[in-house]
């Protein structure tokens, strides 16, 4: 069912882009961005929950051609050690980096950021500040519409978890306003 809701979407946003796209009579600078992204949280060190696939979305503000910012919150559902179902919520803010200001179609990019992590009703509920950095790239489908890859090590250290260093990889597509 999540497959086909998110091919759902997936298809809207283009069906939208391409609508948008043939409105534009001439270029111009499209510097807000919103994302839907989703991906795994891959929990490498002992902690108590589970690996979580994540859902959500990133709303981004392009203030110089090589660096963005964004505010990203992502949910998920899984079990923890004892079997109990919860949900993990990650609100985040984060800044990127563009190696390449006039992109063709792939632009790469380097970030970092931090936020508030939690893992809420389980059999131990814990939340704190959580970091990350890592590196991504955008493919440009039409002038609005990219998808987006990216790979993020993630620091729960701040966090009674018994374990630091995690891995996240996420996937999805962005639409510029």
């Amino acid at each position: 069912m999540k497959t086909i809701l998110n091919l759902t979407l997936f298809a809207m946003l283009t069906c939208i882009a391409s609508i948008s796209n043939a409105q534009e009579t001439e270029a111009e600078e499209n510097n807000i961005f919103i994302e839907y992204i989703m991906g795994p949280y891959l929990f490498i060190d002992h902690i108590p929950y589970d690996a979580v696939f994540m859902n959500g979305c990133r709303l981004g503000y392009e203030f110089h051609p090589r660096f963005n910012t964004s505010l990203e919150y992502v949910v998920g559902q899984q079990q923890d050690d004892k079997n109990t179902l919860g949900m993990t919520h990650n609100v985040n803010a984060q800044l990127a980096f563009y190696p390449n200001a006039n992109p063709k179609k792939f632009n790469p990019y380097l970030f970092i950021g931090g936020g508030f992590f939690e893992f809420k009703a389980f059999s131990n509920d814990v939340y704190g500040i959580s970091y990350h950095a890592g590196a991504g790239t955008t493919l440009k489908i039409t002038e609005r519409l990219a998808s987006v890859i990216e790979a993020r090590y993630l620091n729960l250290g701040l966090m009674n978890l018994g374990g630091e260093h995690e891995i996240a990889v996420f996937w999805g597509v962005r639409f510029n306003f």
